[in-house]
């Protein structure tokens, strides 16, 4: 018999046990910024939920050449409520003929908007009836996290981020 050792591969249990508690550190650093990373991601798609109705309002009141209102709710049936239960846009609103076009569900319970509720009106012609601002932040927003949704008189619809208060 000889005496001819072979190479081993693998780790040592110290060896494992430095690199889990390096992954810990790191780990336990990157969670703050990770959070904050999800937080920013679910405002900027509630934001662009909001547009996207406001947007598809201005589309269908040209395409009917009937008036269109995007309106918080909080059934998905009748206008009322605060944005945070809701959203729907409705043709002919308060017409014997009135139509929901398109209705969203609640965004959590932890979005906050300003103003609570509301109602935006698209005229045939695209313009909107009056001009609004609607701000959303969500619970704990830090820095430039909160984003304002801009309807404008014309029936342009933007958003922007702006600082929490």
């Amino acid at each position: 018999m000889s005496n001819v050792r072979t190479n081993q591969r693998g780790f040592t249990l110290m060896e494992l046990l430095l690199a889990i508690a390096i992954l810990a550190i790191v780990t336990t650093a990157a969670l703050p910024a990770f959070t904050t990373f999800i937080q920013n991601n679910r405002l900027t798609g509630q934001t662009n939920e909001l547009v996207t109705a406001f947007q598809f309002a201005r589309s269908e009141a040209l395409k009917r050449a009937d008036p269109v209102t995007v309106c918080s709710s909080s059934d998905g049936e009748d206008c009322g409520g605060s944005w945070n239960e809701g959203w729907m846009v409705i043709a002919n609103r308060g017409a014997g003929d009135e139509e929901v076009l398109r209705v969203w569900g609640s965004p959590g319970a932890d979005f906050q908007f300003d103003p609570a509720g509301g109602s935006v009106d698209f005229e045939a012609n695209g313009f909107a009836t009056a001009a609004l601002n609607i701000e959303l932040d969500l619970e704990n927003c830090t820095a430039d996290n909160a984003r304002r949704v801009l309807i404008e008189r014309t029936g342009r619809v933007g958003s922007e981020r702006f600082d929490c208060t």
